[in-house]
């Protein structure tokens, strides 16, 4: 009889932790088009697309919305040759019925040779700004993004270099909007003998 009493319980338990869990609901994140003031760059905004939307759906608890509802909303916003102000991403996130906006704005990407004795390099130029505005508490943040990465030329001969390192940098400000934690393993410690 103990037993039956101690799996009704159990089950009773687990019935009332797991059902918290079920009313859970992912954060619906709106990703506007990018702000590209780099004369002739079609690619960035393609790789803008690719790397923010990698990093998305690379964290549970939040989803993507793209509808008809929330691009007229965007294109009520007209955005301009900035990123929006904390009021205009208010607006978006309520008028599109969206708990996070994100929007981004590019305006220096490029690299720079630099000869040396040695050996030749090549110096990044990448000059932009990152905003994000969460409707759930009401927080905007304004985040500069800048990179000046030099690497050895030969590396970067048979890649676009100067593309890749903007959608890493993209992918680095969304994980930063979205609050994730970097883990980083420590290396296991010899012991003195």
């Amino acid at each position: 009889m103990k037993k039956i009493y101690r799996y009704l319980l159990l089950t009773l338990l687990a019935l009332c932790l797991s059902i918290p869990a079920l009313g859970a609901e992912a954060a619906s994140v709106a990703l506007l088009p990018l702000i590209n003031n780099v004369e002739g760059d079609t690619i960035a905004s393609q790789i803008y697309f690719k790397s923010a939307l990698g990093a998305i759906n690379s964290q549970k608890g939040f989803v993507l919305v793209d509808n008809d509802q929330l691009n007229a909303v965007i294109e009520a916003a007209k955005l301009g040759k900035e990123v929006p102000n904390q009021a205009t991403l208010a607006k978006i996130a309520k008028d599109g019925n969206v708990d996070l906006v994100i929007a981004m704005q590019l305006d220096v990407l490029k690299d720079e040779a630099i000869y040396g004795g040695y050996d030749d390099r090549l110096k990044l130029d990448l000059q932009g700004y990152a905003v994000s505005y969460n409707k759930l508490t009401g927080e905007f943040d304004k985040h500069r993004i800048f990179d000046d990465k030099e690497i050895p030329a030969a590396l970067a001969s048979r890649w676009d270099w100067t593309h890749e390192e903007w959608g890493r940098n993209v992918k680095r400000e969304v994980n930063r909007i979205l609050k994730v934690k970097k883990v980083t393993v420590e290396a296991p410690r010899m012991s003195k003998l």
